[in-house]
This record gives C-alpha cells, sequence and structure tokens, in this order.
C-alpha cells in the first residue's frame, strides 16, 4: 500500500499476523474501522464534524478511493445529518468487507471461513500473505509509543483511536500502558476540533458496544 489507510491499518492491528485470528471482539474492530476511515476523510477535507454530526464538504476525490467514495457517497444522499455513532452503526459491516478485500486484493493477507459456533458466527481469519505488510502497522505505532517524537498525524490518530476503543492489549505488553495512555490523551488534546469530536464519537459507539456484548 503506497499511503496509510487508517482504517487498513487498525484492521492489521486487530488481527495476528501469522493466525489470522481477531486481538479483539468484531464489535470493536467495527468501531475502529469506521472511525479510522472517517478521520482519513476528514485529513482529506472530505468530511467535517460539526455539532456532533457528520457532514460532506467536498464530494470528489482527486485520489482513487473506492472505500473512501463509498462512504462520501453514503453520507452525502442523507437527507438530514447524523452523528459519528449513526455513522459507526450504518457503516460498520460494509466496511469490514470492503477493507478485507482491499488488503486480499494488495496482497496483505488471505481470508478465512470462520465457521460456526452455537449462536453466532466465528469472525473470519485473515493471516498475512505478507507478514511484513501485515505487522507493520503495528510496528510503527510501537514505536512511536516508545519515542512519541517521532509521531506524524496518522500514528497520531492510530494510537488515540486504539485508545478510544478500548483495545491497548494489541500493544507489546512490554509497553507502559499508563504512559502510553497519558500521551495517547495528550495526541488527542492536541488534534483540530474535527478529529477530536470524531474521537468522542468512536469512544461513544465503542462504550455502547462493550456495554452490549456484556450483557
Amino acid at each position: 500500500m503506497d499511503r496509510h489507510w487508517l482504517a487498513a491499518d487498525f484492521f492489521l492491528i486487530a488481527h495476528d499476523e501469522f493466525s489470522g485470528k481477531l486481538r479483539i471482539s468484531l464489535e470493536l474492530l467495527c468501531c475502529g474501522l469506521v472511525g479510522g476511515q472517517l478521520a482519513d476523510l476528514i485529513v482529506a477535507n472530505r468530511l467535517a464534524v460539526e455539532g456532533g454530526r457528520v457532514l460532506v464538504t467536498d464530494d470528489r476525490s482527486e485520489a482513487r478511493d473506492e472505500v473512501g467514495d463509498y462512504v462520501v457517497e453514503s453520507i452525502s444522499r442523507q437527507t438530514s445529518t447524523h452523528s459519528v455513532r449513526v455513522w459507526v452503526e450504518t457503516l460498520q459491516e460494509v466496511l469490514y468487507e470492503l477493507i478485507g478485500r482491499r488488503l486480499i486484493n494488495d496482497g496483505v493477507v488471505r481470508r478465512e471461513q470462520g465457521g460456526r459456533q452455537l449462536m453466532r458466527r466465528r469472525p473470519d481469519r485473515f493471516p498475512a500473505t505478507d507478514l511484513l505488510a501485515a505487522a507493520r502497522p503495528r510496528l510503527r505505532l510501537e514505536h512511536m509509543l516508545r519515542t512519541p517524537q517521532e509521531f506524524d498525524l496518522p500514528g497520531a490518530i492510530l494510537a488515540v483511536l486504539v485508545g478510544a476503543v478500548g483495545v491497548e492489549t494489541v500493544l507489546d505488553p512490554e509497553i507502559d500502558r499508563t504512559a502510553a495512555r497519558e500521551l495517547m490523551t495528550r495526541l488527542e488534546e492536541n488534534f483540530p476540533a474535527d478529529l477530536r469530536a470524531l474521537i468522542e464519537g468512536v469512544r461513544a459507539a465503542a462504550v455502547a458496544v462493550s456495554l452490549t456484548v456484556r450483557r
């Protein structure tokens, strides 16, 4: 991949590159995927968040971006605006498929059907076909958490998303969790207003799905 696709990076971080198994719940994965995709579009000035609502600011893209175009078109078709949480709930299933397909087409992972368990379908597995590419987003994020002066904007957004969704367990256990959370808080405080509002919406969606899963 020739750039940091935040949703794809989150997808890879959430899966074990060897077994392809999810390290977190499917529900929390989907919160991170939608958050990453919306963040990418905000950074590209195609979306904005105002008053807690997601707005389209530019429905055109100079780059070929099937996933981003789908999201922008979906939002622009609505006659009223909706919150980040609503878009997390609306887009999660299709983004899971589109991002998984993108990574397969890029030769990063392959897909293995998860089968069924008692009451629900097991999540599919996505073991790496390119081990270095599959591990790169996690290794890059862990490196920046250890050397914060090297954070760039994509890395900062990814770190804050991991914290907002509450899945720091995907990171190297030798990373100081307290220090990492404090760093994530400082990074978030320095985000533009749009990104801060987006993270708040993703955090609310993650809390809601966590409570639902616990029940």
